[in-house]
């Protein structure tokens, strides 16, 4: 017989992810045990899964995701543009297991950075930004995508790599705040939507 939570238990717990009371690796601990009640046959934990992918984290929690969007590294390649004009982000690269898990543990209101690193790889070029606003799964393939709001500013900007080789690289907000300079929060806070809010 497959055991789970019971209504009462999940219904505290979306209380509880409603009033923010969890960090950010309680609610990624709580997602992946919800996930594991579920691939058990376990319906309910859906009502929970569901909650936390759409409940922002507190600011001071947020991790920003430096997203490369040229397969191949080439320009001609780039992703970004379809991404921004209908609102998502994906990775696709799943065989590379270990940034498709980075990609997997990002939640609400953490922050997307469409970035290119400079061949000196010393810098990289960011094209624009967006705030998660939902968690999906893709019906085809069950892989995770996000919902995104994006923004675009009038132009792009050149900021330290801070280590961020791959395609997916997500830093801690005091990473980041203490490696960037004050144009780049400048930056962060210009731009024109690209797609409707999601």
């Amino acid at each position: 017989m497959t055991t789970g939570p019971t209504d009462r238990q999940v219904i505290a717990a979306i209380n509880r992810v409603q009033q923010g009371q969890h960090s950010r690796d309680e609610l990624v601990k709580m997602r992946d045990n919800a996930l594991a009640f579920l691939a058990r046959g376990i319906s309910d934990a859906q009502f929970l899964i569901d909650e936390i992918n759409q409940t922002p984290i507190a600011p001071l929690h947020s991790h920003y995701l430096f997203m490369g969007f040229c397969p191949g590294a080439t320009l001609e390649n780039r992703q970004d543009e379809k991404w921004m004009s209908e609102g998502f982000c994906k990775f696709d690269f799943i065989e590379s297991a270990h940034q498709y898990a980075r990609f997997c543990k990002m939640l609400v209101g953490d922050i997307i950075i469409l970035k290119k690193r400079n061949i000196r790889e010393q810098t990289m070029r960011l094209y624009g930004h967006g705030i998660i606003k939902r968690a999906m799964d893709a019906q085809a393939s069950a892989k995770k995508y996000y919902r995104v709001d994006w923004f675009k500013p009038e132009a792009e900007i050149e900021v330290p790599l801070m280590a961020c080789n791959s395609t997916v690289d997500v830093r801690k907000i005091a990473l980041v705040q203490d490696a960037m300079p004050a144009e780049f929060w400048d930056w962060l806070k210009s731009g024109t939507p690209t797609c409707p809010p999601q």
